[in-house]
């Protein structure tokens, strides 16, 4: 055995160096397949390890992966919102763009309305203006009849007090049957002008006659007027219902337009400033009522009659 040791520590001595501390050297078997099975062990404990390690890192960059793509999701989410945002900015920013539109047409359509409205309203001043100037030129007294308010005429009418009664009778008076007396009495009264005031129309009574204020007359004058009046509650044929200036005015300010209206005021003052005759008046103021206002025009015509100055 002492050889066999020998033999087995000059084998190692004997044996190829590889390097090997003298510590491993010492515990390595002599016999090859024990250090066969020794190095199997030893290459499996290495691989292990190995793997282990590997596995540790593999794990660790997996955590890694995982965070990487919780990160990746969070930034998509995120993105997602944003494109969102933008979206419903693009959509807030096209409607607002619409409004913007809208308003600048309003505000153009309120911009050519406040012109027309301020066109309108210059236009109802002057009219205003127009119209006081020919009221004030009506209600002012001067030599020159102002057709549009007043009616200095005569009128025709005669009153009689009944003695047997106590009251005033109103009759119609009618040229063609009048005396002698009648005629002297009322061609005087019709030389007078009679001071200016307003014209008002008489209601009629049920008899047919207009009732006016009654007034004391001679005796003659009475006798002459009952013999020559005409029967009552008949109205005069072809004659035009008397309407006074200003009743004229308020139908013709509420039936003609401005610009009509504008015109025939020009009219009445081209005819007061005798600029025109009356048949020109009538003329122009006929185009201007048209067929719709006839009545108009045949009222104008009368007051243009009754007021031949």
């Amino acid at each position: 055995m002492a050889n066999g040791g020998e033999d087995g520590a000059g084998g190692r001595a004997a044996g190829p160096d590889f390097d090997l501390p003298d510590e491993i050297l010492s515990v390595i078997p002599t016999d090859p397949y024990d250090q066969l099975d020794l190095a199997r062990k030893i290459t499996s404990m290495a691989i292990a390890s190995r793997v282990t390690k590997l596995e540790t890192e593999a794990g660790s960059l997996r955590r890694k992966l995982h965070e990487k793509d919780r990160l990746i999701q969070q930034l998509e989410d995120k993105v997602a919102q944003l494109d969102g945002a933008y979206q419903d900015s693009e959509f807030r920013l096209k409607v607002t763009r619409e409004d913007n539109m809208k308003l600048v047409q309003e505000r153009d359509s309120l911009v050519m309305t406040a012109k027309k409205l301020s066109r309108d309203v210059a236009k109802l001043e002057t009219f205003k203006r127009q119209l006081l100037q020919s009221l004030n030129e009506e209600n002012a007294p001067s030599e020159t009849v102002d057709i549009g308010t007043y009616d200095q005429s005569v009128p025709k009418a005669y009153l009689t007090n009944d003695d047997s009664n106590g009251y005033t009778n109103h009759h119609s008076y009618g040229g063609a049957t009048d005396n002698a007396s009648t005629n002297d009495e009322v061609s005087t009264q019709a030389g007078q002008k009679f001071s200016v005031a307003p014209y008002i129309t008489p209601r009629l009574t049920p008899s047919g006659t207009p009732n006016m204020i009654s007034t004391s007359v001679s005796p003659r004058s009475q006798q002459s007027s009952a013999a020559s009046s005409p029967p009552r509650g008949r109205p005069l044929p072809g004659r035009t219902p008397r309407i006074d200036g200003k009743e004229f005015f308020r139908q013709a300010r509420s039936r003609l337009s401005l610009e009509q209206f504008s015109a025939f005021l020009a009219n009445i003052k081209e005819l007061n400033a005798q600029r025109q005759s009356r048949e020109e008046a009538l003329r122009k103021a006929e185009e201007i009522f048209g067929t719709d206002n006839k009545d108009l025009y045949l009222s104008f015509q009368g007051l243009l009659n009754r007021n031949p100055h």
